[in-house]
């Protein structure tokens, strides 16, 4: 009887670690600077590049578009190839890089990378480049796609088609740059009403700003009447079952700007805003239904905060969500402007590392942020996109435990909490561990080990973050007892 008292109590005080374990990682977002990219999770590009014009993410790698600032007057756009730990990857191009015309038509409008492939790079000017910087001579005429009058947007199907939106028609072209005769009439259909997005950030050069909405559809922003509407792209059409007569709920206030949404897994919106009277920024969410979701925030809002921790606080026009987590970019009031993080759950403002405002280390002589700094979560990193060329990366870690918890298999399994001993269980060779506190300073490091003796640590929850040999990384929480 005693023994089995004992062992109730032994599990009981285990599953109550647990529980504590989750409940940390449940109360904010963990990120942990990546030494392994570039310097110490940093990576500064080419003195010759300034400004992001574009950025896109294929499987490890990522592709920048920056000004050229070889070429007079800028008149070229240079695209690089970084591989996963931030160096330049010298097989794209010629020793990593190509530049292309920044202008392209009559009217001289900026060309932006709409879409990476595996081997490709597409335009908005309706080139397409191979990975060595030559042009694809199989697309469309000699490389060059057929661009449409009034284009607003391009946008990739999953079936392989490019589907290009004008103000009252939408289009789709076959993968090999020609209007696809098999959708509407020769390759085109007319649109139930009008769009105007031109000099909208919400359609600039990051194919992210127009997102895919479940059943064939696509979000589209109407700046002239500030409506958030679902569109088919198989029928042209908008669909009026959506939010109220077509139109999302997303608004809280009489008048109110859309700077960016973000799309999440279960097709809601989380919304960032700009009040057009107080000139406060709040964030909003529109469940995939359409309307406004009133249990978020407070009155189905979260008001985001111009001083904080002592700081005026200046916001950039980009945001990113992480398992719900809004993460924001925001610079103080000195000069050079110092760059943090700020987060909201659901409810109110979070933290970051346990602060309310993460300092991310970096300083910039930029005055104005709109447009300066852009935010992305992909797989498991956070990314920054500084200009002029500044690319900062983190490796995210929240809420990890509830994947073993949940009944889902971990690529990597140790026993949590640990005592003395951390022995990790997996099929994959280990090239490292590093194991950081909760304020992201690395602890311990160690290479080629599935076995780390742990005894110097204290007891406390620590953040440990394991890398294969196939270059997959792997963030968890775990708690020495």
């Amino acid at each position: 009887m005693e023994n089995t008292y004992k062992q109730n109590i032994m599990k009981k005080s285990f599953i109550t670690a647990l529980a504590l374990v989750a409940a940390l990682a449940n109360a904010q977002l963990n990120l942990i600077p990546d030494s392994g990219f570039g310097n110490n999770s940093i990576v500064n590009l080419d003195p010759g590049l300034s400004g992001f014009l574009s950025y896109h993410f294929v499987n490890n790698k990522i592709i920048v578009q920056n000004f050229d600032m070889s070429t007079a007057s800028l008149t070229d756009s240079r695209i690089t190839m970084l591989r996963t730990d931030g160096s330049v990857d010298s097989t794209f191009g010629t020793a990593g890089s190509f530049g292309c015309p920044l202008a392209y038509g009559t009217a001289g409008t900026d060309d932006f990378v709409h879409k990476s492939g595996t081997a490709d790079v597409m335009m908005f000017s309706g080139k397409k480049f191979h990975y060595n910087g030559t042009l694809d001579l199989s697309y469309g005429t000699g490389g060059q796609g057929e661009v449409l009058t009034d284009e607003i947007y391009r946008k990739v199907l999953p079936n392989g088609n490019l589907l290009v939106r004008t103000t009252n028609r939408i289009y789709q072209l076959n993968p090999s740059g020609q209007l696809d005769p098999s959708f509407g009439v020769n390759g085109a259909m007319d649109c139930n009403s009008t769009l105007s997005g031109s000099g909208n950030t919400l359609f600039s050069g990051h194919e992210k700003f127009v997102a895919f909405h479940a059943g064939n559809s696509i979000m589209e922003y109407e700046s002239n009447n500030s409506s958030l509407r679902k569109m088919s792209y198989t029928t042209g059409n908008y669909d009026t079952g959506f939010g109220i007569n077509g139109n999302a709920q997303y608004q809280t206030g009489s008048s109110s700007t859309l700077m960016k949404f973000c799309m999440t897994d279960d097709n809601s919106l989380v919304n960032y805003l700009f009040d057009d009277y107080s000139s406060v920024k709040f964030l909003t969410k529109t469940r995939s239904t359409g309307m406004l979701d009133t249990s978020f925030g407070s009155g189905g809002r979260i008001d985001l905060p111009d001083n904080l921790n002592g700081k005026e606080l200046l916001y950039v026009q980009d945001f990113a969500v992480i398992n719900n987590q809004a993460v924001i970019p925001v610079l103080d009031d000195s000069y050079p402007r110092k760059l943090f993080l700020l987060s909201t759950d659901g409810h109110t403002l979070s933290t970051i590392n346990g602060q309310t405002l993460l300092d991310t280390g970096i300083t910039t002589q930029m005055m104005n942020p709109d447009d300066k700094i852009s935010v992305s979560a992909k797989d498991n990193y956070l990314y920054l996109m500084i200009s002029p060329r500044i690319i900062k990366r983190y490796v995210i870690s929240n809420n990890v435990l509830a994947v073993k918890e949940n009944g889902m298999e971990a690529d990597v399994q140790f026993v949590n909490p640990f005592q003395d001993e951390l022995d990790l269980i997996t099929g994959e060779e280990i090239k490292s561990v590093e194991i950081f506190d909760k304020g992201g300073r690395l602890i311990m490091e160690t290479r080629s080990s599935k076995n780390i003796n742990t005894s110097s640590l204290q007891k406390d929850v620590y953040i440990i973050k394991i890398t294969t040999e196939k270059d997959r990384v792997i963030s968890k929480k775990g708690m020495k007892r």
